[in-house]
């Protein structure tokens, strides 16, 4: 079983740098990833106090097999959806913020609260963070619902990503991706749930690292 088609894929970050194993849910290899392109986060002490010092920058990774075939690439620019390239160089899609969606979801978690008492009364508003998965020529193909729980960041409270839900166009749930965050080392779970059809499949495969170079 090969990357494109194991129901369940692990993700985990080997360390500060931008380099991944893939392997199903017994462990075994799918594949691999690492940077190829731009600038290294930085490391050590110089990542504690200025963080991984990719802002704005261009980075592009690639995602092999276990026998170093190249799958695709995932490229992110400053200011731009995340890229899924083939390994020809064609655009696969894009993954990024639905800005309006988000918005929307937001307004629906603070309805009701009174303005300026919604902390005292009903405790922190949950954010909301919705993105999404499109085509080359930018048709949305699916919806990323992400969920929170509280906790604490560097001795402050926050609400920390644990996971999404993917819903495809009719709004049924074809995928699940649980999120480990950790201060250098995040860990993903991503299960689909059903074939899916290209280049749908591909691109939620590509998602967990999307994200992960968007936040870095």
């Amino acid at each position: 079983m090969g990357l494109f088609d194991s129901p369940v894929l692990q993700i985990q970050q080997l360390s500060s740098q931008l380099e991944y194993e893939i392997s199903d849910e017994n462990g075994r290899p799918l594949g691999s990833a690492a940077q190829v392109a731009g600038r290294k986060p930085n490391k050590g002490l110089r990542a504690m106090v200025s963080g991984s010092g990719l802002e704005g920058a261009r980075v592009i990774v690639q995602v092999r097999d276990p026998d170093g075939t190249p799958a695709f690439f995932v490229d992110r620019q400053d200011g731009a959806p995340v890229a899924i390239v083939a390994p020809d160089g064609a655009l696969i899609g894009r993954f990024g913020d639905d800005d309006a969606a988000s918005w929307q979801q937001s307004a629906a978690n603070t309805a009701g609260r009174a303005p300026g008492l919604s902390f005292m009364l009903s405790g922190p508003v949950r954010p909301a963070m919705i993105q999404r998965l499109t085509d080359p020529a930018g048709s949305p193909l699916c919806e990323l619902h992400w969920e929170f729980r509280q906790g604490t960041v560097d001795g402050n409270r926050s609400w920390l990503p644990t996971g999404c839900a993917y819903n495809g166009p009719n709004g049924q749930q074809i995928a699940r991706l649980d999120y480990g965050q950790a201060k250098r080392k995040d860990s993903y779970v991503l299960r689909l749930l059903g074939r899916l059809p290209e280049p749908l499949r591909t691109l939620v495969i590509a998602s967990p690292l999307a994200f992960d170079l968007s936040r870095s």
